[in-house]
């Protein structure tokens, strides 16, 4: 484990930040079961991508990863697998209602804190439909043939296992979904339909669920995957805090969801420039509290929070408690992280209450988290004393080179063994 110092410091200049994951795991997936190669465009960086690399390439499928795209090629016929989806959720929730089209069993595995998330709603729902499953969390067999192409998930726990499914049903020439109950991040769902039409399917949305009247009938050689917002919100929070920081290729308006930071910044008082070339994050005059509700893009908690702490007043950030099972526990995570360094945090009832105030500085426990790391660095931009990162390394995730782009626009940073 790797430790990091960061110093308070006044930012200016280009954060470059990798492509979506979200649209890269969905190209990735999708580029395979059309049968056809996929070059995607955009930067990579990731230890979610080379998740789903790796399982692709275990499946049959050729994977050659660059440093500013990814090379797909699908295998003439598909074989059985031991699937390491290593910490990527979206690895593991987007491939499993796959299996059972390509006519081979896999088994999938994880490390860290995966084989705690939730899937038991989506492999009860694979079952009804024909597949074979064995196993309620991992390790999780996965074999047989789909009998039919109408699907029904109640109570969603996460939105990739409709995304999951809707790709299933591409491979499978058509059919539907049925969901019943509230599906959260919906925005992603957003993101698949948009890949799938990129490869001529047919999808709809209905008041009932989604419509999927089609297979796969266009094959693109190319497609350009945005720049990550996920990503791009710690380096927005941290112009905001400290500066002026430009983010290079962020597409606005976006279908991610996480690109609502740059709503919730501006509303807070921060100056937001929207470019030809991008975005800028600017400090204005002061942050004042703000609220919102991260059901829809829980990613963006600890960068928000990390903002808030500079914010005037309270800010409250609702729709937490799906964080309990994400790379650590989120919410205890972003708490433990305002009170390391000096600002009063608390939860209550599905909600995070921040009064901002002085970051005085102080050592963050990354948790393996790569999200609290990142947002640990906010803290430090603009605190009274430096920041100490616990195994600051975990930003590899989702974000690798996150310090190099840190100390590009002007951040402190000495790595400490």
């Amino acid at each position: 484990m790797t430790d990091i110092l960061l110093y308070p410091a006044a930012v200016s200049g280009i954060a470059r930040v990798p492509a979506s994951k979200s649209y890269v795991h969905r190209l990735m997936i999708v580029s395979v079961l059309s049968g056809h190669r996929l070059t995607i465009k955009g930067s990579p960086k990731s230890k979610d991508i080379e998740a789903t690399a790796n399982c692709l390439k275990a499946l049959g499928a050729k994977v050659w990863i660059g440093e500013n795209s990814i090379e797909i090629a699908p295998p003439a016929r598909f074989k059985p697998a031991l699937l390491d989806a290593a910490e990527s959720g979206s690895t593991l929730r987007m491939l499993l209602p796959v299996i059972p089209v390509l006519g081979v069993e896999a088994t999938f595995t994880g490390r860290g804190r995966l084989p705690l998330r939730p899937v038991k709603d989506v492999t009860e729902v694979l079952k009804k439909a024909g597949a074979r499953v064995e196993g309620e969390s991992l390790p999780i067999k996965v074999g047989g043939r789909y009998t039919t192409k109408v699907f029904e998930i109640e109570n969603p726990v996460s939105s990739q296992h409709v995304s999951g499914i809707l790709t299933a049903l591409a491979a499978l020439g058509g059919g539907s979904i049925t969901v019943k109950g509230k599906l959260p991040s919906e925005g992603y769902v957003s993101m698949t339909e948009e890949v799938l039409r990129l490869y001529g399917v047919d999808v709809v949305k209905t008041d009932a669920g989604y419509e999927v009247g089609s297979g796969f009938t266009e094959f693109p050689a190319e497609a350009e995957a945005e720049t990550d917002w996920s990503g791009a919100a710690f380096m927005a929070a941290i112009g905001a805090v400290a500066g002026k920081v430009s983010v290079p290729a962020a597409k606005y308006p976006s279908l991610q969801p996480d690109s609502v930071c740059a709503e919730i910044l501006k509303r807070a008082g921060a100056k937001v420039e929207i470019t030809e070339t991008g975005i800028v994050f600017s400090k204005g005059e002061k942050l004042e509290a703000f609220s919102f509700d991260a059901d829809s893009s829980p990613d963006l908690v600890p960068a928000m929070a990390a903002a808030a702490a500079f914010a005037d007043g309270v800010s409250v950030i609702r729709g937490v408690d799906r964080l309990r099972l994400k790379e650590s526990d989120r919410i205890a995570s972003v708490v433990g992280m305002l009170d390391a360094t000096g600002i009063e945090a608390r939860y209550s009832d599905n909600a995070i209450y921040i009064r901002g105030g002085t970051v005085r500085g102080g050592t963050v426990d990354a948790k393996n988290d790569h999200r609290i790391a990142m947002a640990a660095a906010v803290l430090a931009t603009g605190a009274e004393g430096a920041v100490k990162i616990k195994g600051a390394e975990c930003v590899d995730k989702s974000f690798s080179g996150f310090f190099d782009e840190y100390v590009k626009i002007g951040g402190k940073a000495e790595w400490v063994k």
